[in-house]
């Protein structure tokens, strides 16, 4: 188990990482040519089959190509988070003498790029062995990621690694990809939809990590948070229904970025626990659940948010200035459920079955016992927000 107490030392002795940013129209292209100066020779590429289809690499194969680099597509037909596909992945990585990776594509794929750089320089160490906090001694070899969902996984520490039902993170400063391409570009060619769900789960961690008890230790960690939360009021909508070119598109695949920034140090909360393993129990968005979680969440641990929700409420445009600290909270609580029906997210979870319920409950308790969580939540009361969450009016118990 991975307990608060190592988090927190984790957390502590974690060295301020800086990533290369390439941030603009083209910044794909302009990838490819930067590994062409950096005279790579082998490139493991890492896209999902569906990404394929969009052509969207295209343009990046040929420029390497034509600097005589060997590329080398994954062979997987589905990328996922789970040992076969990261094995057959890394496997393929090493026969080939690869000397960096690039992973095109959203969380999963990101993950899968994460796990292949540092298990090529672990060879020794298991899957499992790996897994938990600071359990990876080697950084691995150079990442690449061109981030194409905005689910900030391209600038968070951790990973996700799924097996028989259950769910292994991996807590490292070496699973920070080397360079993040963010590059409006590609978005305009992907269903928004996708993007929606990411951003929402973006935004969820944005909060976590903000309304954190652990939030003031580490405030430059936090501030990435106050940028990130505003600029997903301010354009998710936006570019969802009316698409109003790549430069409001580029702050929306920005705020994700600062959101991963703010969760290296401090971490999540309850809703990252519960939306993980209800969306691996019924194969949906984890974004789709945050959606309906986060406000019941915040609705329990309302007391000992208040003051954060309403400084984030006054960031974020949804209240008077003359707003008192329950309204202003209560503003940012209501204005977060509007954002999730403006851009079709659900506001029930009709699906969830009662008996799936206490192992949900066990499972995300479980995780969440390393996050510096406002108000602990019990097996009972995490009944009460789950039956809340499954109904559309939210006072039925």
């Amino acid at each position: 188990m991975t307990s608060r107490r190592s988090f927190l030392g984790y957390a502590a002795g974690m060295k301020d990482q800086r990533q290369e940013l390439l941030v603009d129209i083209g910044a794909f292209e302009n990838l490819a040519k930067e590994l062409v100066r950096r005279d790579v020779k082998r490139i493991y590429v890492i896209v999902a089959k569906p990404i394929q289809r969009f052509k969207l690499c295209d343009r990046f194969l040929e420029i390497l190509q034509d600097a005589h680099i060997r590329t080398f597509l994954s062979s997987c037909k589905d990328i996922q988070t789970d040992p076969a596909t990261i094995q057959a992945c890394t496997e393929e990585c090493r026969t080939y003498n690869c000397e960096a990776i690039v992973a095109f594509g959203g969380g999963k794929t990101i993950d899968v790029g994460k796990m292949v750089s540092v298990w090529i320089t672990n060879p020794g160490l298991s899957l499992y062995q790996m897994r938990g906090v600071n359990k990876i001694p080697n950084r691995g070899i150079p990442l690449f990621v061109a981030a194409t969902t905005g689910s900030g996984a391209e600038s968070s520490a951790i990973a996700l690694l799924r097996r028989d039902k259950q769910i292994y993170t991996y807590y490292s400063e070496y699973l920070l990809p080397t360079t993040v391409v963010l590059d409006p570009d590609l978005v305009l060619r992907l269903p928004m939809e996708n993007m929606a769900k990411a951003s929402i789960l973006a935004l969820t961690h944005a909060v976590e990590a903000y309304v954190s008890p652990d939030a003031g230790s580490f405030p430059a960690d936090r501030a990435n948070a106050d940028i990130a939360i505003p600029i997903f009021f301010s354009y998710l909508e936006k570019c969802y229904k009316h698409g109003l070119g790549n430069d409001i598109y580029l702050q929306l695949m920005m705020a994700p970025y600062y959101s991963g920034v703010a969760t290296r140090r401090i971490g999540y909360g309850y809703t990252h626990s519960f939306a993980l393993y209800i969306a691996e129990k019924y194969d949906i968005a984890p974004g789709s659940v945050c959606a309906v979680l986060l406000p019941i969440i915040l609705e329990y641990e309302f007391e000992q948010v208040k003051d954060a929700l309403a400084d984030l409420a006054k960031l974020a445009h949804l209240c008077s200035s003359r707003a008192t600290k329950e309204e202003a909270a209560r503003a940012f609580i209501d204005g977060f459920r509007s954002l999730c029906r403006r851009v079709e997210l659900p506001d029930s979870l009709p699906f969830l079955k009662t008996e799936d319920m206490g192992e949900i409950i066990e499972l995300a308790l479980y995780d969440a016992k390393k996050w510096g969580n406002p108000k602990k939540l019990n097996k009972v009361q995490a009944l009460s927000i789950l039956r809340k969450a499954r109904y559309k009016e939210q006072n039925i118990l």
